[in-house]
């Protein structure tokens, strides 16, 4: 695993940009977990809600359209509890939530981990399997928390930067990012 993840980290910091370094962690940590789903929901601080951004599974067409209330569904409670969810049968949970548009009620196995940066929820970063009786274990969460912190680097430096720009649902445009620094 840890020469996957390697690989995984080294292709991500070599990507253009966030579109295309999420892209990469949700084909390759689909692959790499032997998950039939892997998807990848961003927070827009603007409206509070978290965008699906990226996914390896679900319907292409659901990306950047599919948005959660910052509570809402799973992807909420991982974001909300700030802390690993993993479920043998995801649709029995009572927070579970339904979009068609996504496909995802083919799928029932569920591990979701919180994306955290500086001790903020930047997303979640979210695999699925068909299998009901499929437990994610211990180290495939410890490679999914591990996968997850390499991303909110990833995110923290697009925001800073500007290149995360356009992610408001409101349509409003990014404004000037301010650093206050300390003189050494």
């Amino acid at each position: 695993m840890l020469g996957i993840l390697r690989s995984i980290v080294q292709e991500v910091n070599s990507a253009r940009d966030l579109n295309e370094a999420l892209d990469i962690i949700v084909s390759r940590v689909q692959k790499a977990m032997g998950t039939e789903v892997c998807s990848v929901y961003l927070l827009d601080p603007a409206s509070n809600r978290y965008i699906l951004m990226a996914t390896e599974g679900l319907y292409k067409d659901a990306v950047g359209h599919v948005s959660l209330a910052h509570s809402e569904g799973l992807v909420g409670l991982v974001g909300s509890r700030e802390e690993p969810i993993n479920l043998e049968d995801a649709p029995s949970h009572p927070r579970y939530r339904y979009f068609p548009e996504t496909g995802e009620e083919r799928f029932s196995s569920f591990l979701g981990v919180p994306i955290i940066h500086h001790r903020a929820v930047l997303g979640v970063l979210v695999v699925q399997q068909r299998e009901n009786s499929r437990c994610f274990d211990e180290g495939e969460e410890a490679f999914l928390v591990t996968i997850s912190a390499q991303l909110a680097g990833v995110i923290a430096h697009s925001e800073a930067t500007g290149a995360i720009s356009g992610l408001s649902l409101t349509g409003e445009e990014a404004h000037d990012v301010c650093f206050n620094g300390v003189p050494g």
